[in-house]
């Protein structure tokens, strides 16, 4: 029984202290508060009405891009073609170019003279140069030469 009131009066005198704590650290936070409130100059903030403004469906103007040429394009592209002037998606031609002579020639050289392992990039379509061609005048409208590091 002693130690049961023991353990109770330990309890409610651990309770008490902890209630005191609080309102301490209560106290001391309401003056921090105080304090700053003090130091802040207060400033008024005009308050402005704005009203969004809707834009209808009949104002947003849809812009389609059209690229100049194919420069550097190794899809087809939609463009206006120099020579007939009008709007087409280009035809892609692929031709051996100088890169593909270069991977050729290290093949050649790597390869101890085997002829077959030179001739494949001349084979191969990633390793041609691409022509972007109109396809109503035949007309070249840009080119991407084959480049080892792409």
């Amino acid at each position: 029984m002693a130690n049961q009131e023991l353990s109770k009066s330990l309890g409610d005198e651990i309770l008490h202290h902890l209630e005191r704590n609080a309102n301490i650290y209560i106290q001391t936070q309401d003056q921090h508060n105080n304090k700053i409130d003090d130091q802040t100059p207060q400033m008024m903030i005009p308050i402005i009405n704005i009203s969004p403004q809707i834009s209808s469906l009949r104002e947003i103007k849809l812009v389609n891009s059209l690229l100049e040429n194919g420069d550097g394009q190794i899809h087809s592209v939609k463009l206006i073609c120099r020579n007939c002037k009008k709007q087409v998606q280009t035809k892609l031609s692929r031709r051996v170019g100088s890169g593909t002579f270069i991977v050729s020639c290290v093949l050649l050289l790597c390869s101890f003279g085997i002829c077959c392992l030179a001739c494949l990039p001349c084979y191969v379509d990633d390793c041609k140069d691409i022509i972007h061609l109109c396809p109503d005048c035949k007309h070249p409208n840009g080119s991407t030469p084959y480049s080892i590091f792409q």
